[in-house]
């Protein structure tokens, strides 16, 4: 008899435990979690912390998911090294909760840092080092180093000098992953095919990057750049055209990108679109404006236009800083804006009155601005295969769109959402087609995203997915099913698995 009544506190002591267990929620039991598997306390904010909100706005530059009714995380983890990003994956696996990585934050549809399910935020700026071997000409790059290493280089991100040297992901030989099961992988360990999924095809879907090795490339010690407007009603839509059909195939060492641009004129009576043309040379000014007078002659461009300085100073003129802007500002996080970006390809000279027509669209709606980037050179040379960026030769140029307000009301950011959908309809005939593709560093939910985002259907994800990567979106699914065949790392556009 005190046998059994033994055995039975012992049962009732137990099921209280167990009871107890359960009945904490989602956050308790994964701060419960993170601290058996993880040395540091300092990287957890939950809401209760007074640093919660500065850490999660510091890397949310669209005020449109800054508002009080956005979905929060449960905790943000602001990871310090391998180990809290180890713990993080079990202990969301483990409670059923969702990861969002962030890097950089620069995710249009915020991503990296909404959910619409119960979710922690892995925040990876931390992890942030940058290693140099100047003898081996090769560095290793921490996921969140400044811009957002991590999302941009899985992303397949790009610069002014892609046409010389093709995109970041092409120059990257090496990167340590840490997978569903909590192991740390190098591109040995990991194996080719992960390794090539996650140079372009965006590494979120596969584990957590932290680090990448690349290789460095040669620039002079001193280029040539400049910054010339053209106003359309100055001639500028000829310029424009033969833009079009010249900035292709110029020298692999000239890039000149087109930003159509409103502004306003006459003391601001008058809203009319100018073009500013970015360019950069890896060479002198006179070699550039003897390449220009035989090629472009159409954009005029003089002596007094044109500056030397080290490719690190032109990172910031290239954005219209002053020049001796001190290097610190490339440190600055940008201000924060209510935005709505999408992107094209072009594959064939858009005609002179259409361009009219684009002008005219842009007018409308004032606060709409395109950045034009050429094409050719060594992204012609690159197999579209050989990484899961696709877009390579037969494009003239990519179109980023973007659209900027200040006016957070609903009914502003409505309307503004509403003129960026009919401007990217508006340009459907002019771009190219079957699929009409994307860049997937530009999102654009519009093309496609799994609600809610814990549910992943295979036809909605390979509609955006065929825009994004054409054909090599089902490589893609074979890698992802083989290795997290439980679909764990996913949101609404994450690439899925062949059993969901």
């Amino acid at each position: 008899m005190r046998k059994s009544s033994f055995f039975l506190t012992v049962l009732t002591i137990l099921m209280s435990i167990s009871t107890a267990i359960s009945s904490q929620s989602p956050l308790q039991n994964f701060l419960t979690c993170f601290s058996h598997n993880s040395h540091a306390s300092k990287v957890i904010y939950t809401p209760n912390n007074s640093s919660f909100s500065t850490i999660l706005n510091k890397k949310m530059y669209n005020k449109k998911f800054q508002t009080p009714t956005t979905p929060k995380p449960l905790v943000i983890i602001a990871a310090k090294d391998a180990s809290h990003v180890q713990a993080t994956i079990k202990c969301a696996k483990s409670n059923n909760i969702q990861i969002r990585i962030r890097s950089g934050g620069h995710d249009y549809e915020g991503y990296s840092y909404v959910s619409d399910v119960p979710f922690v935020i892995l925040d990876m700026f931390n992890i942030n080092s940058v290693d140099i071997n100047l003898q081996e000409e090769t560095a290793w790059v921490g996921s969140g180093a400044t811009l957002g290493a991590g999302g941009f280089l899985s992303g397949g991100g790009y610069g002014n000098l892609m046409r010389k040297y093709g995109l970041s992901v092409d120059n990257v030989i090496d990167a340590i992953i840490v997978n569903v099961n909590g192991n740390i992988l190098d591109r040995k360990s990991m194996g080719e095919d992960l390794f090539w999924a996650i140079r372009g095809g965006g590494g979120a879907s596969f584990g957590v990057i932290l680090s990448w090795k690349l290789k460095l490339v040669h620039v002079p010690p001193q280029i040539t750049v400049f910054n010339v407007t053209r106003n359309v009603d100055e001639g500028a839509t000829d310029v424009v055209y033969k833009w079009q059909l010249v900035a292709p195939k110029l020298h692999k060492d000239l890039f000149i990108r087109a930003q159509p641009n409103v502004v306003q004129i006459g003391n601001g009576t008058k809203n009319v679109v100018e073009i500013l043309f970015f360019g950069q040379f890896s060479g002198t000014t006179k070699r550039l404006l003897l390449l220009m007078s035989e090629s472009f002659p159409e954009l005029g461009l003089k002596k007094s236009d044109c500056f030397s300085m080290p490719w690190i100073n032109s990172t910031l003129f290239a954005y219209s800083r002053p020049i001796g802007t001190p290097l610190e500002a490339l440190f600055e996080d940008p201000q924060a804006v209510y935005s709505k970006g999408q992107s094209d390809y072009v594959k064939k000279p858009i005609p002179r009155k259409v361009l009219e027509s684009i002008w005219k669209k842009m007018i409308e709606g004032q606060t709409m601005f395109m950045q034009w980037s050429p094409y050719g050179g060594r992204m012609g040379e690159i197999s579209p295969s050989q990484t899961p960026f696709p877009h390579r030769a037969g494009n003239l140029f990519k179109i980023q769109y973007f659209n900027t307000w200040t006016d957070g009301s609903p009914k502003s950011i409505e309307s503004h959402v509403n003129f960026s959908r009919s401007f990217y309809k508006f340009m459907t005939p002019y771009v190219s087609n079957s699929p009409r593709e994307a860049f997937f560093n530009y999102r654009d939910a519009d093309i496609g995203a799994n609600h809610p985002s814990n549910t992943t259907k295979f036809k909605i994800s390979r509609t955006y997915g065929s825009k994004y990567f054409k054909g090599n979106f089902e490589r893609l699914v074979s890698v992802k099913t083989k290795v997290d065949p439980e679909n764990f790392f996913r949101y609404e556009q994450s690439i899925p698995t062949r059993t969901y």
